[in-house]
């Protein structure tokens, strides 16, 4: 089946106004200051977390401070602004599916990316890359203000090349208010890949966003 023109299709429309419920900071946002703490292979490891915008510089051990910043830049970098025009409405698509799983669509992108929407939300998002591909399940929901929304709990599933599931990654995410903004307060993830895996970060005593 032939692709439509952007911003023509039922599909285009049905997914600008998913994309449009998810909460997001604001372009200007200056960023927090905050305790840290991350537990990772049976310790806790305490420091300290600053935000410019949208990069954290983390204060911990040199062996656990990746981790920290990883899953930190994941958590803002999914809260960055980013027009729908800009993002997924730039490529063709089409609806190709209506299910149990939602009504699906096929994106005409690099990574060739499906996604699924159940009762107006985003339900599973799967994108191929080089290296095999992955789907994200998104569970449950944090409604706040505005009726905007944001991920509460979610499975990434990693896939090799030929289909074979390799990692399976399950994340709980809470937030908090400071002053006009919804901010993470904590993270837990538990990995199964060769081994069972559970990481926690915390973040404590958010506040200063004004980085005064």
């Amino acid at each position: 089946m032939a692709s439509l023109d952007v911003g023509t299709t039922p599909a285009w429309a049905f997914l600008q106004r998913a994309r449009e419920q998810i909460y997001t900071l604001p372009e200007d946002f200056p960023g927090f200051r905050a305790r840290l703490a991350l537990h990772f292979r049976g310790l806790w490891h305490l420091g300290q977390v600053r935000v410019k915008g949208f990069t954290p510089q983390v204060e911990l051990l040199e062996d656990v401070r990746p981790l920290a910043e990883r899953e930190l830049a994941s958590l803002l970098g999914h809260r960055r602004p980013v027009p729908f025009v800009q993002g997924e409405g730039r490529f063709p698509m089409r609806l190709f599916e209506e299910g149990l799983l939602g009504t699906a669509i096929a994106l005409e992108d690099p990574f060739r990316s499906r996604i699924w929407i159940r009762e107006g939300r985003l339900h599973i998002i799967e994108r191929q890359l080089p290296e095999g591909s992955f789907r994200i399940h998104l569970e449950a929901w944090k409604e706040v203000e505005g009726g905007k929304l944001l991920p509460h709990r979610f499975l990434l599933v990693h896939r090799d090349p030929k289909g074979q599931v390799r990692r399976v990654e399950r994340f709980r995410d809470e937030y908090g208010l400071v002053g006009p903004y919804w901010l993470p307060r904590e993270r837990e993830v538990v990995v199964e890949a060769e081994e069972l895996e559970g990481i926690v970060l915390r973040l404590e005593r958010v506040n200063d966003y004004r980085l005064r």
